[in-house]
């Protein structure tokens, strides 16, 4: 196995507050807080047990992203870019410069289910760009860059295809790892009760368990037509 040496997770976090809107129909304000930062912790901690990184920034002006930093002894890097694109740029810049990153790695806060073997199978044979799509091969769930910013980041939800795409225009072709874990990102219904079948071991899913949210799912799935 040859790891690529020398990568920063870089991890977007907005915050807790007014997250996941989309989960309005299920999920109260309360619910959907608590979830974000279960989640975020499941992701910090599989980034910090990961070996084949060199560090982690936690890319955020939330004053929680403090706490959580403190928490698994990662590093925060304050951007001030207007959207995820631009934070990645900013944060893969900081990275190379200020940390001597060969590489970056974006991963977003919302993959409960990774574990380290699912960081080393993206880092394994990674060269230039590496991308992992979500399970419907319709956004992007990691990427990684080596160097930093080496190809035009283009996250707007729908962004796999884009950034196959950008990837070529920048003279690169880019390698695709399809993996489980990494596939399901939780921003719909369907995706959070998947989630809660599968985050056994988890934060996320003892915080589903707990809260009766799991129970409530799994009921609904078997209420529907």
């Amino acid at each position: 196995m040859t790891i690529a040496a020398g990568i920063w997770a870089l991890v977007p976090f907005k915050g807790a507050t007014g997250a996941k809107r989309r989960l309005e129909s299920v999920l109260d304000e309360r619910e959907r807080e608590s979830l974000v930062l279960a989640m975020i912790r499941d992701v910090l901690d599989a980034l910090t047990r990961c070996r084949a990184l060199s560090g982690i920034l936690l890319v955020s002006r939330d004053a929680t992203a403090f706490e959580l930093a403190e928490e698994f002894g990662v590093d925060v890097f304050e951007d001030s870019a207007a959207d995820l694109s631009g934070a990645v740029v900013q944060s893969g810049a900081y990275a190379e410069h200020k940390r001597a990153a060969e590489g970056t790695l974006f991963v977003p806060g919302d993959v409960p289910l990774i574990r380290p073997e699912d960081v080393d199978v993206v880092l394994d044979g990674h060269e230039q760009v590496t991308l992992v799509p979500d399970g419907n091969d319709i956004g992007t769930n990691a990427a990684a860059s080596s160097p930093p910013n080496a190809f035009e980041y283009l996250f707007d939800g729908k962004s796999f295809k884009p950034h196959i795409a950008s990837a070529r225009r920048a003279g690169i072709e880019p390698r695709v790892v399809r993996n489980t874990a990494w596939g399901l990102d939780v921003d719909t219904v369907d995706e959070l009760a998947a989630v809660a079948e599968r985050a056994t071991g988890t934060r996320t899913g003892r915080f589903l368990d707990s809260s009766g949210i799991a129970a409530r799912l799994a009921g609904s799935k078997r209420e529907s037509p």
